[in-house]
């Protein structure tokens, strides 16, 4: 039996206030639960369907885990049609400034859309691309649908929320912009080390950072269409850069 309070912290977890003041957010179904309990996150406790934790109950967590039914997890979800579960789960705070970025990292700049920011983390994951720096007003990490997009892939992935304009002039890693209406003057070497900027959905990358930019790349347009999503493009310029 679940209490009437941990009912109301789950619904109240749709929230970005609230997740930042208790430093907890959601992670809902099977494949987020099962990647979540093999990673460094620390779970909080757990919801699961009777059907769901009688196949999967190895590889759950083993305390302070709850059994529902399928309609009432449906009714406490922030997602459509959940009738497996989810984990409230404590967030964790990650430093930039003690982690030597790799070869490449990715930089988002003002990126709103949370299914956008969750399929990116599922591309660098892809990749092997371990850090991704968002801009401050970038989506919310820990927005549910975020998580949820991003498949588990969060769980590997670090991810740092700067003042990008501070970040860059203070960083001496070269810097590739991405943009559709520029000219492609990126020459790939093996030896690349430096950081990959892509821009908000509707507006590219912001004139001041554009600034910063020491090569552009974009991706050769064929047919008529008038742009690509931002999680595609990073998916393509991805595979472009990591294989020789």
């Amino acid at each position: 039996m679940i209490s009437k309070s941990k009912i109301k912290l789950i619904k109240s977890l749709k929230y970005k206030k609230t997740r930042d003041e208790l430093n907890l957010f959601l992670v809902e179904g099977l494949k987020g639960i099962l990647e979540v309990n093999k990673s460094n996150y620390d779970i909080h406790f757990t919801v699961i369907s009777k059907k769901i934790y009688n196949q999967y109950k190895n590889f759950l967590p083993s305390n302070n885990i709850f059994i529902l039914e399928e309609n009432e997890i449906n009714e406490l979800s922030s997602l459509q049609n959940n009738l497996v579960g989810f984990c409230v789960v404590k967030t964790i705070l990650k430093d930039l400034s003690q982690n030597n970025l790799d070869k490449i990292t990715i930089a988002l700049d003002s990126i709103s859309n949370p299914g956008n920011l969750g399929a990116i983390i599922r591309n660098a994951d892809w990749f092997g691309i371990k850090n991704i720096i968002c801009s401050k007003d970038s989506v919310d990490l820990y927005n549910p649908k975020t998580i949820q997009s991003s498949m588990g892939s969060f769980t590997r992935v670090n991810i740092y929320y700067e003042d990008l304009d501070n970040f860059f002039k203070t960083s001496d890693l070269k810097v590739i912009g991405t943009s559709s209406n520029t000219k492609n003057n990126f020459k790939k070497n093996k030896s690349f080390n430096g950081v990959i900027l892509f821009g908000n959905e509707s507006h590219g990358i912001s004139k001041n950072l554009s600034n910063y930019v020491d090569q552009w790349l974009s991706i050769k347009k064929i047919g008529e269409a008038e742009s690509l999503n931002v999680a595609v493009a990073t998916g393509i310029i991805l595979n472009q850069l990591t294989n020789d």
